[in-house]
């Protein structure tokens, strides 16, 4: 008799004490993180966002990164460099 493996995609809750970070007073000066999901037109996306947002502000930088899959998550050293390099961060998911 064959076996089945389940896999349960859902993924836990957040912890009850779980809360928004703070939001900087203005996005002038800071460092822009862009993070990819790899999903088809994420990329896009994240490019429209990029020209909207430098309309309204002018950012130190702009780091660009992409995670390699995107059923997994963000690989800890992807993660680590942007929380390191960006004061805010968006991600996409695309399609």
């Amino acid at each position: 008799m064959a076996r089945v493996s389940m896999l349960d995609p859902t993924s836990p809750p957040l912890p009850v004490d779980a809360s928004m970070a703070e939001r900087p007073d203005s996005l002038n000066g800071k460092v822009l993180g862009l993070l990819d999901n790899h999903k088809m037109n994420a990329c896009n996306l994240l490019d429209d966002i990029e020209q909207l947002l430098s309309e309204r502000y002018e950012f130190a930088e702009v780091v660009r990164r992409f995670k390699p899959d995107v059923s997994r998550p963000a690989p800890s050293d992807t993660l680590e460099e942007l929380i390191d390099q960006c004061d805010v961060v968006v991600t996409a998911i695309g399609d």
